[in-house]
């Protein structure tokens, strides 16, 4: 299993990295570009996302051992690392995956490129919550999150799919079409950006296994439009002359 350092060195920082995340959650969406799909070219997640475990299903006995595998991990780095990725924008909790740093300043085209495709994701998301209305699992059994301070906000929204996941997923899938060399660590880093969903106490699994279901349809049709296409190249582009830039500063 791939450790990043972000979750080996935040409890050293985790003070300001809350201050920061509260921030964060509340402003990055909104800074999206727009879409590469429209509402009418974007497939409908309600057609292939099976409704959500009942308690009282066979499934959600998977969902509740999560749950309290998640309350074990809010301590030392776990917690840290869990409440960094709740509020860091993606090129932050990507960055290191990623193998080069992603800002807007030295990489506008990569997260140009990401960050719409993310919209996507978000937008497909919101479509799959606001149908099935699931409840979180902290103001299901009334219990504090790891962030108590927001339970009462975040306790509004629905569940299901993970919306931080979805993102995650988008974000860790189109930087590997930039850079495949890097597809496992990304990916590695998608999958533990999700699994903190389930240790914030903010999603159940089935939550985090849905986003990807519904990441990879979308996806699917980000990926082949032209607009996603040209910005590829950009991108692409872009992602060579910085790492010529790093070999050339290493020489």
């Amino acid at each position: 299993m791939h450790t990043f350092k972000t979750a080996k060195t935040m409890s050293l920082r985790a003070v300001s990295m809350l201050a920061m995340s509260l921030l964060f959650v509340a402003t990055a969406w909104a800074q999206f570009p727009d879409p590469y799909l429209t509402d009418d070219t974007r497939p409908d997640g309600t057609k292939w996302i099976p409704e959500p475990p009942t308690m009282t299903g066979g499934e959600f006995g998977n969902d509740f051992f999560y749950y309290q595998w998640g309350k074990t991990q809010r301590e030392g780095d776990k917690a840290a690392a869990a409440i960094f990725d709740e509020g860091a924008e993606l090129y932050q909790a990507f960055s290191e995956a990623f193998g080069v740093p992603l800002t807007y300043d030295g990489t506008p085209e990569i997260l140009l490129l990401a960050e719409a495709a993310t919209s996507d994701a978000h937008a497909a998301n919101k479509r799959v919550k606001n149908f099935y209305q699931r409840k979180r699992p902290f103001a299901t059994f009334n219990e504090e999150s790891i962030l108590p301070a927001k339970d009462e906000a975040t306790g509004r929204e629905y569940s299901y799919p993970s919306g931080h996941s979805s993102r995650g997923w988008m974000f860790a899938l189109v930087l590997s079409t930039v850079a495949p060399e890097r597809t496992e660590i990304l990916m590695a880093r998608a999958r533990d950006y999700a699994l903190n969903r389930v240790v914030c106490g903010h999603h159940w699994k089935s939550d985090i296994d849905a986003s990807l279901m519904l990441t990879a349809g979308v996806f699917a049709n980000v990926v082949v439009t032209e607009a996603y296409q040209k910005q590829l190249a950009k991108a692409r582009a872009e992602y060579a002359r910085v790492l010529a830039a790093r070999n050339a500063e290493k020489k």
